[in-house]
């Protein structure tokens, strides 16, 4: 039987190389037999950058921030959700 592993904070960001594509509030990660997938508010996005690759995902905490690669990604309104690659 497989397990479900969450997690989740309050800010992150997506960035294109040192270029912030998103802000994004109150954020989700999912593992899925696939990888991550992530679900978060978003407070601001740059549509030009979003749309390049790569884009990461960055999650912060005390000593600095988690990566993952973003794979996939859409925006419906003020939510995202994104299919990750492996955390860096």
């Amino acid at each position: 039987m497989a397990s479900t592993v969450t997690i989740g904070g309050v800010t992150g960001s997506l960035r294109w190389g040192y270029h912030e594509a998103a802000v994004l509030a109150s954020w989700t990660l999912t593992n899925t037999t696939e990888g991550w997938t992530l679900t978060a508010t978003v407070v601001s996005v740059d549509a030009f950058r979003v749309s390049q690759h790569p884009l990461v995902f960055l999650a912060p905490h005390a000593s600095g921030a988690w990566r993952w690669p973003v794979k996939e990604l859409q925006i419906m309104g003020a939510t995202l959700t994104a299919s990750l690659g492996p955390k860096e």
